[in-house]
């Protein structure tokens, strides 16, 4: 029989959704993933997966309610992403739930990576903590679509990008290149980049339009790497990217 949530649990789960973003193009390969931690209807604290090597979210959602001032003993953690159980870059997050006395935990996502699936739940249950998941599923699988193409394929998910003119050609080289494109397309080309591990172009392009390919009209904690596909060494040496 499928779970009925309310309302409240489904802003909860929205909250930590939202919160994931903040991870936005600084944790990959690891997942965007949020925790909110509630009680007695109230939020008390609230976390996401920052950085590489940091604080994952549910650990960061403890340290935030202890630095506030509220005990988590108690509480019910919503977490976008099945808690970790395995030493990694940090302990596992399973022992930090336990550990902060987390009553109940919403899992919006098992994690599909095999050092996990499902076992993160289980320790939980075994511990006497009541587990729920499946609320905003979908959602958050999109959000992590990267991180669950990798887990599930073995591959790096790539993405096209192109740019056609209203005669659905990409440079007609009749003159100079030039840009036809918006504003608000390079904002969301800028924000595409700052998503991705790298950015591959031919040697055409880097001969034609010069491009720097690097995340310059949106915040960026990192740059892409730059990929060139050159088999005949065609890039000018006083090209930009270089």
């Amino acid at each position: 029989m499928a779970t009925v949530w309310s309302d409240q649990e489904y802003g909860f789960m929205q909250r930590a959704l939202k919160v994931a973003e903040r991870g936005r193009g600084r944790v990959s390969p690891n997942p965007l993933v949020g925790c909110v931690l509630v009680k007695d209807g109230n939020v008390i604290a609230e976390g996401w997966h920052d950085h590489l090597g940091g604080l994952h979210a549910e650990q960061m959602a403890i340290h935030d309610a202890e630095k506030n001032g509220f005990s988590s003993n108690g509480a019910t953690a919503y977490v976008t992403l099945e808690p970790c159980n395995h030493f990694g870059r940090t302990p596992p997050c399973t022992e930090a739930l336990m550990w902060a006395g987390i009553k109940e935990v919403i899992v919006a996502h098992l994690d599909p990576n095999p050092t996990v699936r499902g076992a993160g739940i289980e320790v939980l249950v075994q511990a006497g903590i009541n587990v729920r998941q499946g609320l905003l599923e979908a959602e958050a699988g999109a959000q992590m679509r990267a991180f669950m193409h990798w887990c599930e394929h073995r591959r790096p998910m790539v993405t096209v990008k192109i740019a056609v003119d209203r005669n659905g050609s990409v440079d007609d080289r009749s003159g100079a290149p030039m840009r036809f494109t918006s504003e608000a397309c390079l904002d969301a080309v800028h924000q595409l980049r700052q998503d991705c591990d790298a950015v591959l172009v031919g040697a055409e392009t880097v001969a034609r339009d010069d491009p720097s390919l690097t995340v310059r009209r949106v915040e960026a904690q990192r740059q892409p790497l730059r990929i060139v596909i050159d088999p005949n060494g065609r890039i000018p040496s006083d090209a930009v990217l270089l």
